[in-house]
């Protein structure tokens, strides 16, 4: 039989392999523990092949702390909308597996143990923690892991510390509508879901949080749910010198107009169920 983490890990790899994490990797090199992300070297060997591909060091520093906050934030909150279930978001609980280019490839979680709910039906097995206020727990944890990272980050590169917290929020909410829409259910509650989240990250984080902001998008299929971002992710600089920056911005950026938004992602949205 299953643990309840194993069940949870399998439904959100169903729904989307990248949208979930792994339980328990075998021993691997190819498996950095988060805990030995910045003591190991791993962090600054990030950062120089992120700098190498994008040729700014401010840019590889977003880049990294994007790497940090999906690492930590992804998975657990996945995990939440979908189940109401949440692995622990320890340092010592998770490993990361990096692309050759600097990106995050893969979560892991090294052990079983998660918090659920009273009426979880896992609330008996001997891996589950039982809590009443789920957010406030992961929020607590999920800080006291992030907040060293972010950091050692901001000592390395030109990134701000409220910039590198603003874009976990916006990971919070990505995962919490991404995840949402992939089960097929409705991403409005889940947006709110990821607010009240972000509220609970706030009264531990260490600088204020900027938040996004909804952005449905109608489109032939319907109507779908994105965020704009809280916070510039910088990547738009790696393509300054090409001569292509309107077009290099994210379409969930800040600095991007509503109008082109709306037209990238309802392209998006007609390309890929073409």
């Amino acid at each position: 039989m299953l643990d309840p983490l194993t069940e949870t890990a399998d439904r959100l790899d169903a729904l989307d392999p990248d949208a979930g994490f792994d339980v328990r990797p075998e021993p691997d090199p190819a498996w950095v523990p988060l805990e030995r992300f910045v003591d190991g070297g791993h962090a600054d060997a990030v950062l120089r092949l992120l700098e190498d591909r994008h040729g700014r060091r401010n840019v590889a520093g977003s880049m990294l702390g994007a790497v940090v906050a999906e690492a930590v934030v992804g998975g657990t909150v996945a995990a939440i909308v979908l189940d109401e279930r949440c692995p622990d978001p320890a340092a010592g609980n998770l490993a990361l597996r990096i692309h050759g280019e600097g990106y995050l490839e893969r979560r892991a979680f090294r052990g079983p143990a998660l918090a659920v709910r009273p009426d979880d039906p896992a609330a008996a097995h001997p891996d589950s923690t039982v809590v009443d206020d789920l957010d406030a727990w992961w929020a607590a944890r999920a800080v006291a892991t992030l907040a060293p990272l972010l950091e050692a980050v901001r000592a390395r590169a030109p990134f701000g510390l409220r910039l590198l917290w603003g874009a976990v929020a916006d990971e919070v909410a990505g995962a919490a509508i991404r995840v949402a829409q992939l089960a097929g259910r409705d991403a409005g509650p889940a947006w709110d879901r990821a607010q009240r989240l972000v509220d609970e990250l706030a009264a531990h984080a260490p600088v204020p949080l900027t938040r996004g902001a909804p952005f449905p998008v109608a489109w032939p299929g319907g109507r779908h749910l994105f965020q704009v971002r809280g916070t510039c992710c910088l990547n738009y600089r790696s393509a300054l010198e090409s001569g292509e920056r309107d077009e290099s911005c994210c379409s969930t950026c800040p600095l991007r107009d509503d109008d082109s938004r709306h037209r990238l992602l309802r392209d998006y949205l007609i390309s890929t169920t073409a």
